[in-house]
């Protein structure tokens, strides 16, 4: 290996093809479709990361799912970063996009890590720390530490570099031992709603494409639906305020459609949608909720169907409403 330093941040796998390997600390419901982090230099190392390399997905103990700390499942990176392409609490992040999801037969859990490999892990992190003992004090991007007490425990942070040493000591690390080439068939990213959690809106998504994707997904089945019935149906979404026209004799309807990769319990609405469907008698609302997805290592993305809500003649009740922003004139 070639070391390479930046900002006190070493860059020991430089020049390595077989460190292909990154661990992601995760503590939120859904994992394995992308990368995110601020657009920071705290976060710089997304920078670092390659099409074709191979993330695994660890779950913190400090989650709002009650899961139990430990490695999930794993994925690979289908395309570069996406600069300032998401959101971040309110701020600009990047992204990467990551396909091919496998979650592991049951989880691989911290706990377990301690009792069956610990050494084989310490001795990887020594091993580095010996080999670039000049870089004192620089940041080795390992995902492991030693507690004093406890014993092994991941590190504090976001992204991680994984030597390919540990996934070689520790292969059940990852869903099937011999596991990381590029066609090997995978099951699908997960979608909100694996292990049980579910999401709870629709309208929101981060990666411009894959929003993109479900969005296509919900307008078809809505305009197959409307065919089945009878109606020609126009797509007006481009320059109108709602998203299909059909016709069907002197009968005129406008459909609002909304698209979710899982569960839907509420929507998210413009005020132009709102205002339309309120003026316009014969307005509908279409939900195609629970949209199947899989990125492909050149990006795009292959949807398949969801489960489809019909609501006719829709009216958007003002208890139901619920404002997310409002616009303020200064005096």
């Amino acid at each position: 290996m070639t070391l390479t330093a930046t900002t006190r941040k070493s860059r020991w796998w430089d020049g390595d093809s077989t460190q292909r390997y990154w661990m992601e600390l995760v503590n939120v419901d859904t994992w394995g479709s992308e990368l995110i982090a601020p657009d920071t230099p705290r976060y710089d190392l997304m920078h670092d990361v390659r099409v074709g390399d191979v993330v695994l997905h660890w779950v913190g103990k400090n989650n709002r799912m009650g899961f139990k700390s430990g490695m999930y499942g794993a994925s690979i990176v289908a395309g570069g970063l996406q600069p300032r392409a998401g959101d971040w609490f309110g701020k600009p992040a990047n992204t990467i996009p990551l396909t091919k999801y496998a979650p592991l037969p049951r989880p691989y859990l911290l706990t377990d890590l301690r009792a069956d490999h610990q050494e084989d892990i310490l001795g990887v992190k020594g091993a580095l720390e010996r080999d670039y003992a000049e870089t004192a004090g620089y940041t080795m991007y390992f995902p492991f530490q030693k507690h004093p007490t406890t014993g092994l425990k991941p590190n504090q942070g976001y992204l991680f570099k994984l030597p390919t040493e540990v996934v070689t000591a520790v292969p059940d690390l990852l869903p099937d031992s011999d596991w990381g080439g590029f066609d090997r068939p995978l099951m699908a990213p997960p979608v909100a709603g694996q292990n049980g959690v579910k999401q709870s809106y629709a309208g929101y998504c981060a990666d411009p494409v894959l929003k993109k994707a479900i969005e296509m997904q919900a307008v078809r089945q809505a305009i197959a639906h409307y065919e089945a019935a009878g109606y020609s149906v126009k797509d007006v979404g481009a320059f109108e305020s709602y998203d299909l026209e059909v016709v069907r004799g002197g009968e005129v309807r406008h459909v609002e459609v909304k698209g979710s990769q899982g569960y839907v319990r509420k929507v998210i609405l413009t005020r132009n949608e709102v205002t339309h469907a309120n003026e316009f008698d014969r307005t509908d609302l279409v939900v195609v909720a629970d949209i199947d997805w899989e990125r492909h290592l050149d990006g795009s993305i292959n949807t398949g169907k969801g489960a489809m809500s019909v609501y006719p003649d829709w009216r958007p009740s003002p208890e139901n409403l619920k404002p997310l922003s409002y616009e303020y004139f200064l005096d």
